[in-house]
Parts: C-alpha cells; structure tokens; sequence
C-alpha cells in the first residue's frame, strides 16, 4: 500500500460524510469544512511519510464521521505502513462491514 493509493482514496472521504455534526463522547463535533480539512491534512501526513500523524488525523475525522468505511480503509493503510499489522486488519474488517463492496480492503479483509 502507498500514498498515492491512500491519497486518491481520500479524494472521496467527503462522499461518506453523513454523520457530520454529530457530537462524540471524545470531543466537539467537526463542522463539514473542518472534517475536509482534517481529511486533507490526514492525506499530507501520509504523502510526507508521517502516518502516525496520519492515524492520529484519521482517528479524529472517524470520530466525526464513525461509518466512513474510507477513512477506516485509510488509516488502515497507515497502520500497515508502521507495521501495526493487527490495528491494520482490525481497520480494513471494520470498512468492509461498512461496505461489502468496497474493493479496497477486499484483499485484507477476506
């Protein structure tokens, strides 16, 4: 997995943004323009090789947005990158619930 991947997958995390505005147990809820802006910066870290900053970016956009089955196979993708192989597999099971269909996790995730 590299960011490239990662990248044009985030492209779309907007697209699945339906529980905006919903407030978590961990914090204030992120605004719509804020969750794009966490997303957009969750992929930078990743194009920078900084995936723990990636994860930690991807973790505070699922908690404004806990049905993003992107933004799970994303920071999947992170977890991979550092060798957090079961965090890893944990995530892309966790986008494939979501989505069935949704190819990028197909081969962890089966």
């Amino acid at each position: 997995v590299d960011c490239e991947i990662v990248e044009r997958c985030c492209k779309f995390s907007v697209f699945g943004a339906r529980g905006l505005g919903v407030r978590s147990s961990a914090g204030p809820s992120l605004s719509k323009a804020e969750f794009i802006e966490k997303v957009r910066q969750s992929n930078q870290a990743c194009q920078r090789g900084d995936f723990q900053l990636a994860i930690r970016l991807y973790t505070e956009a699922l908690e404004a947005d806990p049905q993003n089955c992107i933004l799970y196979s994303n920071r999947s993708a992170a977890y991979m990158k550092v060798q957090e192989y079961h965090t890893a597999l944990d995530d892309a099971i966790k986008a494939r619930l979501l989505n069935p269909k949704w190819p990028k996790v197909g081969q962890f995730a089966q």
